[in-house]
């Protein structure tokens, strides 16, 4: 057994698998890095002030080809402003499917905190999707504009 830890190939395997700990990969860590939010606000065309109503992630129903995730992320919006562009609604339906779309960790966190009075509306940017001509949703996986209130938990 003590050869096996002195073999070179199983310690650059550990001293690869402690670096990448350390460091702390995240699920994007392979995707483009996604411009700052002020360049993103300024490019968006819808932007409004929301709230979350409902959260939920399940099974989306299509026919994916073979490996492709076939779940989906799926927020509904209250409107309670429209902040820049124009949008007539009072509600949005945002889609987004994995790899983890935008900020779902902050998402969840405001339909958690939905109606506690405060801090429980954010900035969102609609970006439609176009899946052919007239045919179009809301998507979340793109890089896009949002800002949420900034909350401190934890300790000092």
């Amino acid at each position: 057994m003590p050869r096996v830890i002195l073999n070179p190939h199983v310690q650059l395997c550990f001293t690869a698998i402690l670096a990448l700990l350390a460091i702390g990969l995240r699920p994007a860590a392979g995707t483009p890095k996604c411009p700052p939010q002020n360049e993103l606000l300024a490019k968006a065309k819808i932007v409004v002030e929301a709230q979350v109503k409902s959260l939920s992630i399940g099974e989306s129903g299509f026919f994916l080809a073979e490996g492709v995730p076939t779940r989906m992320i799926r927020v509904d919006l209250a409107i309670k402003k429209v902040i820049k562009g124009k949008y007539p609604g009072k509600e949005a339906i945002v889609y987004g499917a994995p790899p983890p779309p935008g900020p779902l960790s902050e998402l969840t966190m405001m339909a958690l905190i939905v109606g506690l009075g405060g801090d429980d509306t954010f900035e969102w940017e609609l970006y439609r999707q176009e899946i052919t001509d007239g045919v179009a949703f809301f998507s979340m996986n793109a890089c896009s504009y949002y800002k949420f209130p900034v909350y401190n938990v934890g300790p000092d």
